[in-house]
């Protein structure tokens, strides 16, 4: 007698194919939470320094509200004047941290906030890890969903982005575009409306975490231009573009930050134009001759663009500036903020090698296979691989951008390759014909490389490196594989010492930390959201202490923090260098250089040393004007007198900064307090 299951998996049917799918995407889950996790053995910490004032709004908004972000004034950012921080950062992420921890309250697990932050990246990390899986199964198959996930779980970019502490931008936001990506190309397939507001909310998260949504919602226009003006377009693009586009602006509309300036400008006049080609094609339809009907498309949506370009060109929409103008034209790097950020660097070919190896070369063989077919999912393909490509190579912070496109593009060419050989490897081999001996050679040697170009992209994989190291505050911002205090120590002390009204002086560069661990009013963070003050700050430190004095005082200024990660070369007199492959103020005096408009060889000039009995060149406070600039006389202070008997190099002691603190461990980091005159 039969029996019968009553089981509600009895009718799910589960072969061979979909379980090694299924268990290698666990497999590539837990594999890429792992190295995430891999800075857990040097503590729980937050990495960087952005994540700080995100776990500070966080931070408010569990102890006042979410309501409350929006009226939030902080007297203790860009001091003595204050920060707005409703228009100066967005709330994506710090709503996100909140939300997890008041979840998981609920649920009844009483995490910490801190720990709750610190460890949400490496969950964000693994469903970016899923979603890649989704969206190049989508695009191509199962396969390349698979390579996408593999890639995504290796690339050095997610990893520094979704690794243990970095409660940033890149962590919810490239959530929320992945799922804006995926849901689209579904909606476009089927189930419309749903599909298009699902991906219309990814694209609102993403929005209000990170900035470069505008990359999204213009690759979305571009890509409902191209196919209408490919005689490819239906009425589901419409419907689902002009969905995801009114959630995306209503979100923007709703974020101090943005506004209605953002709404219509520039960098989003190109949803305006995709939408308005839309509405062309969808009027087209009255024309019966299909002929007509594409010259009439064509020819009007051609004359828009050159319309809207010409008024873009002309600056009626707005100007494009800063990151965005470098984004859009890399020659135009004239904006002091893109040329003396590293993250806003350009990215070099060497950099793209190194992390995806030959994969790099297989992207132009897909994008040369998807053009072939020219299908809605080729041309998406396409011009994923193209555009973040070019965004990032001028910009390397959207380096994370690429990994998708290169792994869905190779992959798109890989699994081409293969159908072309599978038929080869199947049939028969006839050993009297040289032709189908040669056929079966050919498709094993396809193989062969195809392994030959994934192993490396694994083996060798920068991403792994990367994570293995702890976060930047236990290194004392050195990126070392090492424990070094000297930053922990100096804010514990700042936090316990510096009175509770002082307002603290310090490059850019670590005024996050200095508010939030050592919990101190700053004149300067690295949000550099007032470039008036940065140029004050840096002539402050770039002048004698008449200037500085002076320019301090101005800013209510009462300590003054700054950091040099010294190799000491000699004991007796103490003597040490500034290394240069460790950037601290010393290195970091000529980005104040570009901020001031001062020349560097006013303050940086070469000396020869001798190092165990070889000599070197190498660039010092030598410069006709170093020996009394404060910035010198602050960071070389202990150093001064060997700098003056051993390299001839003279540094005036500082007469109104008196030095209350230098980190006992290595003594980089120094804490002056400003006795005025």
């Amino acid at each position: 007698m039969s029996r019968q299951s009553n089981s509600p998996l009895s009718g799910l049917k589960l072969g061979l194919d979909d379980l090694l799918i299924y268990i290698s995407l666990i497999a590539l889950l837990a594999f890429g939470v792992a190295v995430r996790l891999l800075p857990l053995k040097w503590g729980i910490y937050l990495d960087e320094f952005d994540p700080y004032i995100q776990y500070k709004g966080a931070q408010y908004i569990v102890e006042n509200g979410f309501s409350a972000w929006y009226t939030w004034f902080d007297p203790t950012r860009w001091a003595p004047w204050g920060t707005d921080q409703s228009t100066a950062g967005l709330p994506g992420v710090p709503f996100v941290g909140a939300a997890v921890y008041l979840l998981l309250n609920f649920l009844g697990i009483n995490a910490p906030l801190f720990e709750v932050v610190v460890f949400f990246p490496v969950f964000a990390g693994g469903v970016i890890i899923l979603l890649g899986y989704f969206l190049g199964k989508e695009l191509v198959n199962r396969g390349v969903g698979l390579l996408t996930s593999l890639i995504l779980a290796i690339d050095s970019t997610a990893i520094q982005r979704t690794s243990l502490g970095f409660f940033d931008t890149e962590s919810v936001g490239m959530i929320g575009m992945l799922v804006s990506l995926l849901f689209f190309v579904k909606s476009i397939r089927g189930k419309t409306v749903p599909y298009a507001v699902v991906s219309g909310l990814g694209l609102a998260l993403m929005a209000i975490s990170w900035r470069a949504f505008l990359y999204t919602i213009n690759f979305l226009a571009l890509y409902v231009l191209i196919m209408v003006i490919l005689g490819r377009w239906n009425r589901r693009i419409t419907t689902s573009f002009t969905i995801v586009s009114s959630i995306t602006f209503l979100a923007v509309v709703a974020t101090p930050a943005y506004g209605l300036s953002t709404l219509v400008s520039p960098y989003t006049i190109g949803a305006y134009v995709a939408f308005l080609a839309c509405i062309i094609r969808t009027l087209a339809e009255e024309i019966p001759d299909p002929v007509k009907r594409t010259r009439f498309t064509f020819g009007t949506v051609v004359s828009i663009l050159i319309v809207v370009g010409a008024l873009t060109l002309s600056g009626v929409f707005g100007d494009i500036t800063g990151k965005f103008l470098a984004i859009v034209n890399p020659f135009s790097r004239i904006d002091e903020g893109v040329r003396t950020v590293g993250e806003q660097f350009p990215s070099t070919w060497s950099h793209l090698f190194s992390t995806y190896r030959s994969l790099i070369f297989l992207l132009p063989l897909g994008v040369l296979y998807a053009l072939k077919r020219l299908s809605g999912e080729s041309v998406f393909l396409t011009l994923l691989a193209v555009t973040s490509l070019y965004g990032a190579g001028s910009f390397v912070r959207l380096m994370i951008l690429v990994a998708p496109a290169v792994a869905i593009a190779a992959g798109y060419a890989l699994s081409s390759l293969l159908a072309t050989v599978r038929p080869v490897l199947k049939q028969k081999l006839d050993r009297k014909s040289k032709a189908s001996l040669l056929s079966k050679y050919y498709g094993f040697l396809t193989i062969a490389l195809i392994a030959v170009t994934i192993v490396p992209v694994v083996a060798d994989s920068p991403g792994i490196k990367y994570a293995d190291r702890p976060a930047m505050i236990v290194s004392a911002s050195t990126g070392m594989r090492q424990e070094i205090p000297d930053w922990i120590e100096a804010l514990a002390w700042m936090r316990d010492n510096i009175p509770q009204d002082a307002i603290v002086g310090c490059w850019w560069d670590y005024g996050y930390w200095i508010n939030v661990m050592a919990n101190k009013s700053v004149i300067d963070d690295n949000a550099t959201i007032n470039g008036t003050q940065i140029v004050q700050v840096a002539k402050a430190f770039l002048n004698n202490e008449s200037v500085s004095l002076e320019i301090f005082r101005t800013l209510n200024v009462s300590y003054l923090v700054v950091y040099e990660p010294f190799t000491l070369v000699s004991k007796n007199p103490p003597l040490a260098l500034p290394p240069w492959y460790v950037l601290g103020d010393f290195e970091k005096s000529t980005a104040m250089m570009v901020w001031a408009g001062y020349n560097s060889s006013d303050y940086i000039s070469p000396v020869t040393i001798n190092l165990g009995g070889t000599l070197y060149s190498y660039p010092l406070p030598a410069g006709p004007k170093a020996a009394n600039t404060t910035l010198y006389q602050l960071l070389f202070y202990p150093y001064r007198d060997a700098y003056n008997q051993t390299l001839g190099i003279k540094i005036s002691a500082p007469q109104n900064y008196q030095l209350v603190y230098i980190s006992p461990s290595n003594g980089w980091v120094m804490v002056y307090k400003i006795n005025y005159p």
